[in-house]
């Protein structure tokens, strides 16, 4: 790295210190006009362009529009105006299950938070769990049952389909049931009540990454039974992670993340599991990785076979079966340290894999079967037991294109749109008698079918998960449905001759079953009302719950397993926002920046550096992969930290039938999935590549503010620290010490001043707290073209920022908002006092008073405050049912920040003096913190000694950004600490 190369750098561009970028970032409110023209205009046009601008200040001015708020004629018993209701209930927005607590304000469901009392989730959020309130809303939700097309009543529509099947039943015909392979207990029993009521009907279960389908499978082989173990990486001192991007969107990564920052606790425990991370893209978990090595996707098997090659060396153990696989192009020193690392933990270490391919899971556990880790870093006995008689949908294509089908019912999947062949899916099911899709709209896959019977959202409907062994968490409507739907569970009861709604059946399943393994001595009533209250209950396992042991033999199945190296190599990856697509109608999911590449609205073709200078590629430059027989013409992303052979596209986008939000948003990437032999595979695939001379922009956040050379984020290494607090945090001469001269006065806080602590070391940059800042502050979405404009509003952004050489970079996030400086720049230059300094340490934002002049966004070093440049409008009535009352609905024209959500100030010192007591450190939580999974972010009353922010503020760690200006910012930032292993502390 030459002198002038900057040690932390934002991008590639940045990193060469591309003139273009220096000046995009100083034209801050570019209007992006046509070049030349400010040398060609004549003092008319300047007159035209100042009327303009005149023009859209007194549009700023404008009063708001009135609204006019009408009372209750015969008010609940429960509800008192003005006062939040809180329900504990269970996310449904993916398979982890989560435990969270739902804010619902006069009825509306407005806020996700997380449980703090569910033993599995531990109060975190991911993005995707916020989002799911705005889901409830979503106006192309299917609003009545239909068939053929055309509005039903439920009545006629249960009794053709019950018709229809029982026929089919009595002609022995088949019925396939297709659902996803996690759906809950008592969800499981109602299939268990159709299938007994139609003998002929089997389940098929479908898996749009194919992750958990290849999990199953490989215990399948290892161990006899289809399950999820239970990973527990809090107990783990070294971390092996092949492609498992397990802090990002790996089977639970709510659950890991609050587990591995609690092992990587270096500050409180004085110790630090050590993270490996083989991956060919770089990934949210790779980010955080001590040590990161990409490897070619072909690579990772090898790899993995010549590591548990190491370790049974170790352990004086033969392991058949990896003799037929190729030798790993991977570093002999890295597979030979890795190794050592883990046989020195032995059970205190963990191998994980991810992607779809089987044989990488059965040499993960094999790895860890070595390592003898089984009760302690990996749990099966209680892990979660999958269905073990279910078809693939490979074998129902297959039946399908023999004619032997009569009825197909599809509930929680699309595979029309997440499957290779789902385009072949319409023709296949027009000789298909009955066809039902139980979908929450008319997707890819319900618009095939003859039968549609709209499913409640998780928010509306009852329901249990059990995300580990003897942990169920229980789901209860926080709203009345909003539309004519019904719970699929019911409609599968109702089909199967079960007179019994399913909140009944749910409820008499526990009394029958959960109760008597709850240990309690109270009554049914009593209990049950106690888990309704929780929204978790902790239960014995059943008495024949037994974990099936380790089958030796199963590492035969690796024959024939290995993946042909391609020079180019395509990897499907799920982005940490939008998962599979499921909710790809939701705008706060799109317009959340991935944490990685910081783009928004949309898939692009990651591609290395070396590999896009080789090729000529540049950003946004439109490119031609194909595989098989399908292209995809996709722009293109040089992403650091990729592969040199691997190409990566993101799942998830290309939707056709999700709302007119999500349509058309991307390219569809299930397409070039190869499916052979009735398997698909998502990963190492040979594909071809043509870079094409079109471009189209992307919208990339973050690169329109540079760091200028300071040091915006710091890092010391494990045994470093250890050896002195302060390590990585030397004061600069000068700055941070003495008392500096200053303009101010100073302010006198004598009663609360709030403060915010980011902990860097914690914070994985998974963006829950960026969406959650959305849904509190009433934050809209701006589109794709304004998010191109860098117009994005988000309060809160995670700045993302890399370290060394593009090939294999090292990554920090650092979660930026308002610092709310005690001498705060932007106060000294607003002419109209819109933005002001509280006696209690907040820089406040009146926006009766913004004319929208944007010089305090000029002024503002941090670069955090937003312009509303339109008014952001909800076209659909029933999309502003998830407004935040406390929080003002922003007119066009004027500056937007955080506020440190003062909101939730003001109501936890309201409560507070209602209750007689004096505030306590904790009662009041920004929406940030609050749906922290890592709890990176505190806040508190720095002059409360006692109070977390003022001690984290006091840590060697802590230190403020850009001291040297004497701005005086409320945030205190502590340095990530890494355990690299270059020191004595491991």
């Amino acid at each position: 790295m030459s002198e002038t190369t900057p040690k932390y750098w934002q991008s590639l561009a940045a990193r060469a210190g591309d003139p273009a970028l220096l000046e995009q970032s100083r034209n801050e409110f570019a209007e992006e006009l046509p070049v030349g023209v400010a040398a060609q205009s004549s003092r008319r046009d300047f007159f035209k362009v100042m009327g303009l601008s005149a023009a859209a200040a007194m549009v700023a001015c404008q009063r708001a529009p009135v609204q006019k708020a009408v009372p209750f004629i015969a008010k609940p018993d429960e509800l008192t105006p003005g006062l939040a209701l809180w329900y504990a209930t269970t996310c449904g927005a993916c398979s982890a299950q989560c435990g969270v607590l739902l804010k619902t304000r006069d009825g509306r469901p407005i806020k996700v938070e997380g449980n703090e009392e569910h033993p599995v989730s531990r109060g975190g959020v991911c993005a995707v769990g916020q989002a799911s309130v705005l889901s409830l809303y979503d106006a192309n939700r299917s609003r009545w049952p239909s068939v053929g097309g055309s509005r039903a009543a439920w009545v006629d529509l249960d009794k053709a389909v019950t018709e229809g099947l029982r026929k089919l039943a009595g002609e022995g015909k088949a019925i396939r049931l297709v659902l996803p392979w996690v759906m809950g207990p008592t969800a499981e029993a109602a299939v268990a009540r159709f299938l007994a009521a139609f003998p002929t009907a089997r389940t098929v279960r479908f898996d749009a990454t194919g992750e958990l389908e290849a999990i199953a499978e490989a215990y399948r082989l290892t161990h006899g039974a289809r399950l999820v173990p239970d990973y527990r990486f809090d107990q783990a001192k070294v971390i092996a992670s092949f492609g498992a991007d397990f802090l990002g969107t790996w089977v639970s990564p709510v659950a890991f993340t609050r587990q591995y920052t609690s092992a990587r606790d270096a500050a409180g425990k004085r110790e630090m599991a050590r993270h490996w991370q083989l991956e060919p893209l770089m990934s949210l978990t790779g980010a955080s990785a001590d040590r990161r090595v990409p490897v070619a996707p072909s690579d990772l098997v090898p790899a993995l076979a010549a590591l548990v090659k190491r370790l049974a060396e170790k352990a004086g153990r033969d392991v058949e079966g990896l003799t037929g696989l190729p030798e790993a192009r991977v570093s002999t020193d890295v597979l030979d340290a890795l190794a050592g690392e883990l046989w020195a933990a032995k059970e205190k270490a963990l191998v994980v894999c991810g992607g779809d391919e089987p044989a990488a899971y059965v040499l993960a556990n094999v790895a860890n079967e070595l390592l003898g880790n089984a009760g302690t870093t990996v749990s099966i006995s209680g892990g979660l037991t999958l269905d073990a008689g279910a078809m693939s949908f490979g074998e129902l294509l297959g039946e399908l294109d023999a004619k032997q089908v009569g009825a197909v019912l599809f509930h929680g999947v699309n595979p029309a749109y997440a499957h290779p062949k789902g385009d072949a899916l319409a023709g296949l099911l027009k000789d298909v008698a009955v066809t039902v899709a139980t979908s929450d709209r008319l997707d890819e896959t319900a618009s095939l079918v003859g039968f549609h019977a709209p499913d409640h959202t998780p928010l509306e409907s009852w329901g249990d998960a059990e995300p580990r062994r003897g942990v169920l968490g229980l789901r209860q409507p926080v709203v009345s449905p909003l539309h004519e739907t019904r719970s699929a569970m019911e409609s599968l009861l109702r089909w199967a001759g079960v007179e019994q709604s399913y909140d009944d059946f749910l409820r008499a399943r526990w009394e029958a079953e959960v109760f008597p393994r709850a240990n309690v001595a109270t009554g049914f009533q009593a209990f049950w009302d106690e888990s309704v209250r929780q929204g978790v209950v902790v239960v014995l396992p059943p008495a024949t719950t037994e974990a099936p042991a380790f089958r030796p033999e199963s590492v035969a199945a690796l024959k024939g397993s290995a993946v042909t190296a391609g020079e180019l190599e395509l990897v499907l990856y799920q982005k940490v926002g939008l998962r599979d697509g499921a909710l790809a109608n939701n705008g706060w999911l799109l317009e959340m920046p991935d944490p990685i590449s910081k783009a928004t609205w949309g898939n692009y073709l990651c591609v290395a550096p070396s590999t896009a200078s080789k090729l000529g590629i540049s950003d946004g430059q439109v490119v031609e992969v194909g595989f098989g027989g399908r292209t995809l013409a996709v722009p293109a992303l040089v992403q650091p930290g990729t592969h040199p052979r691997a190409l990566g596209l993101a799942m998830g986008y290309g939707r056709t039938k999700v709302g007119r939000i999500g349509n058309d948003v991307g390219d569809n990437a299930f397409g070039l999935a190869s499916f052979t032999k009735g398997k698909v595979r998502r990963a190492a695939l040979g594909v071809r590549l043509r870079v094409t001379p079109e471009h189209k922009p992307l919208a990339l956040s973050q690169i329109h503010a540079s760091m200028e050379g300071r040091g915006l984020v710091r890092e010391a290494e494990l045994a470093e620290f250890l050896a002195n607090p302060s390590a990585g945090n030397e004061k600069e001469e000068g700055h941070g010490g003495g008392h500096p001269l200053s303009i101010w006065s100073g302010h006198e806080y004598k009663g609360h001043k709030w403060a915010l602590a980011v902990d860097l070391s914690a914070c994985t940059g998974c963006s829950a707290c960026v969406v959650s800042c959305q849904a509190e502050n009433n934050i809209p979405i701006v589109g794709e073209d304004e998010a191109r404009r860098q117009r994005e509003l988000h309060w809160m952004r995670i700045d993302r920022y890399y370290e060394g050489e593009p090939e294999a970079p090292r990554v920090v996030h650092q979660p930026m908002m308002c610092q709310h400086c005690d001498n705060a720049p932007c106060e000294t230059v607003c002419p109209v006092l819109a933005t002001v300094h509280s006696s209690e340490g907040l820089n406040q934002q009146v926006y009766n008073r913004c004319v929208g002049t944007r010089y305090c966004a000029n002024n503002c070093p941090t670069k955090v405050r937003r312009f509303n440049w339109f008014d952001y409008k909800h076209d659909e009535p029933i999309e502003r049912m998830v407004l935040n009352p406390d929080v003002v609905v922003r007119t066009r024209g004027v500056m937007e920040k955080c506020s440190l959500c003062v909101q939730r100030v003001q109501e936890g010192k309201a409560l507070a003096k209602r209750e007689g007591r004096e505030l306590r450190d904790g009662d009041i939580r920004t929406a940030c913190q609050q749906s922290c999974p890592a709890q990176a972010i505190h806040f508190g009353d720095i002059n409360d000694p006692n109070s977390d922010v003022a001690k984290l503020a006091k840590s060697g760690r802590a230190y403020r950004l850009l001291e040297e200006l004497n701005i005086g910012p409320a945030v205190t930032y502590l340095t990530k600490v890494r355990n690299t292993g270059n020191g004595s502390a491991t």
